[in-house]
């Protein structure tokens, strides 16, 4: 079947690289001619494992085609909405690009084609589509189709999905969403058809539960730094139960991306505006934000307990003439982030998870941020990332290697899972730096060659 789709972001060009895959051919259509002149190219964006081979292949099977223009082809039946639903001047997950999008397929198309909405839609998207549309019976069906992939696994998702979901604007959609999960013949998932303002409430419910998860996890390492508990063998025990599972409860340094932060973010406050006090949910962002500062403190107190014995061993490096207090000593807690003046803090990770390079709400970003305001010079370094990363954070300083990276630094944190950062040398970077410590804020580095190149090693919620 001959597809159209609207956004090769993300989201949109590995929903086109699936649908090629199923046996569809699409026409794949975005508004930044820059975009489609590398995609004609098959040069994505954005990198997602395995993206760039998929769109090749598709493109030189004559499945998949780019363009600039946004009208549908006339033999298309279905076209697919994948545009972004950023923050805006409405809040988050703003309906504006939807919106606009939207009202032009409805003026293009009739009753005989079917729009697929798969952008994220706030808790009251449904109604304004229907408002934008209005129920006769001589113009398009509307159908939502969100999505419930990853980034750094988005295709295996696609290809292997834990559900398929549709909604209905108005009961007379509700054959079009059918037709909408036909779509995906061949992938074996259950299947989920509802009104459409529950499905847009389940998308975000979910992701907002993902995050509540994360937050938990978080809180149980810091709670095990001070017990000298194993969060790993606590989450363990906890994901036993198979009420709770195992997945999402693996302490790192915060939840990122644009999906988790935006959303938890967005439901709280749709929900506040709706007159229903979820005290819960609107926790969840705080509990993030005082996680990445706690890091931030955590790592002053480490760096502050052998102070005078870094300075004694450092070349090159100024300091001042006294001791910086610990953050009990200075009365900070963990909103402050401890005093880091003077100290130079090297970033192993930029992006806000591994196998991406997407650096939106990164926790990497935002603890960079937290040790420069505790007065600490940062450097930072990724596989994919830097380059966005500096597009992000204009005050961020980077490096291409590691080495260089570690270069005179008092102290790394590795705030990313990158399997790059797996294998390191670090013998070879001891020598490199000018303190001795490494905190391992996602448990990837090999502790025991670290202490074996005569460094210091710490590792979130695990000792």
């Amino acid at each position: 079947m001959h597809l159209f789709l609207i956004g090769a972001g993300h989201v949109g060009l590995v929903t086109a690289a699936g649908l090629a895959r199923l046996g569809h051919r699409l026409t794949v259509a975005d508004i930044d001619e820059a975009r489609i002149a590398g995609l004609r190219k098959s040069v994505p964006p954005v990198f997602e494992p395995g993206l760039q081979e998929a769109l090749a292949g598709s493109a030189a099977a004559g499945r998949l085609e780019f363009t600039t223009d946004l009208r549908p082809p006339a033999a298309c039946a279905f076209s697919i909405v994948a545009v972004s639903t950023p923050t805006g001047p409405d809040g988050p997950l703003s309906m504006a690009n939807v919106v606009r999008v939207v009202d032009a397929l409805l003026a293009a198309t009739g009753a005989d084609h079917t729009i697929v909405v798969r952008s994220t839609l706030p808790i009251d998207g449904p109604a304004r589509l229907l408002a934008l549309r209005g129920d006769g019976g001589d113009r398009a069906a509307i159908v939502t189709n969100p999505e419930f992939m990853r980034e750094g696994s988005a295709l295996r998702d696609f290809d292997r999905p834990d559900r398929l979901v549709a909604g209905w604007l108005a009961p007379r959609d509700q054959a079009a969403a059918e037709a909408v999960l036909d779509l995906y013949a061949g992938l074996d998932a259950p299947r989920l058809i509802a009104d459409a303002r529950s499905i847009a409430l389940m998308k975000l419910a979910t992701n907002v539960f993902l995050a509540t998860k994360v937050a938990y996890a978080n809180e149980l390492a810091r709670i095990c730094d001070v017990v000298g508990a194993d969060v790993d063998t606590v989450a363990d025990g906890i994901g036993l139960d198979p009420r709770i599972g195992r997945s999402f409860l693996t302490a790192g340094p915060g939840f990122g991306g644009s999906c988790l932060p935006e959303q938890s973010v967005a439901l709280s406050l749709m929900s506040a505006a709706s007159g229903v006090p979820t005290p819960l949910i609107e926790a969840i962002s705080r509990s993030n934000e005082t996680h990445q500062r706690a890091i931030v403190t955590r790592l002053a107190s480490l760096l502050a307990s052998t102070r005078v014995a870094v300075a004694a061993a450092s070349v090159g490096a100024t300091r001042r003439a006294s001791e910086p207090a610990t953050p009990s000593e200075a009365g900070h807690d963990h909103q402050a982030g401890g005093d880091l003046s003077g100290y130079r803090i090297a970033l192993l990770g930029l992006a806000f998870k591994a196998n991406t390079d997407d650096v939106r709400e990164s926790p990497a970003l935002s603890i960079a941020r937290y040790l420069r305001e505790a007065g600490a010079t940062v450097v930072g370094t990724d596989p994919r990332a830097i380059a966005k990363a500096r597009a992000a954070d204009p005050e961020l300083l980077t490096a291409d290697t590691v080495e260089a990276t570690v270069q005179d630094a008092d102290a790394v944190l590795v705030t990313t899972e990158w399997v790059d950062f797996t294998g390191l040398d670090w013998v070879d970077l001891s020598g490199r730096m000018a303190g001795d410590l490494v905190y391992d804020t996602r448990d990837v580095v090999a502790g025991e060659q670290v202490r074996a190149a005569g460094l210091r090693y710490a590792s979130l919620g695990r000792g």
